[in-house]
């Protein structure tokens, strides 16, 4: 995939937070993960390291509570990933539902085969 492999990821983050499958924003992120909720995990390339460590240390906390390992990618940034689901700039999105982070999952690791 190319530019057009990035585009397809972002629009189908934004068909998941239509709907009501993804979570954004740091805070809503942590909470989340550390309720066991999160399925997938998607930081932006640019986000802060302090907001990294936070939302890692909540994956982590949700991991040892499900038993269930969360899977994590770093992917576009923080405007696009904001733009694709229609809010302001986003460090961070958790996907909720397991058939849509399949799907993402799937999706990522073919973009990245690609770069």
């Amino acid at each position: 995939m190319t530019k057009d492999g990035e585009q397809n990821i972002l629009r189908f983050i934004g068909l998941a937070a239509r709907a009501g499958k993804a979570v954004s924003g740091a805070g809503a992120c942590e909470e989340n993960l550390r309720a066991g909720k999160a399925k997938l995990l998607i930081v932006a390339k640019d986000i802060a390291r302090n907001s990294m460590d936070k939302i890692l240390d909540a994956a982590g906390a949700g991991e040892s509570k499900t038993g269930n390992e969360i899977s994590c990618y770093s992917f576009s940034n923080t405007e696009m990933l904001g733009y694709a689901i229609g809010k302001s700039n986003r460090a961070a999105i958790v996907i909720t539902d397991e058939g849509f982070a399949r799907k993402l999952e799937e999706m990522l690791d073919d973009f990245k085969e690609d770069i």
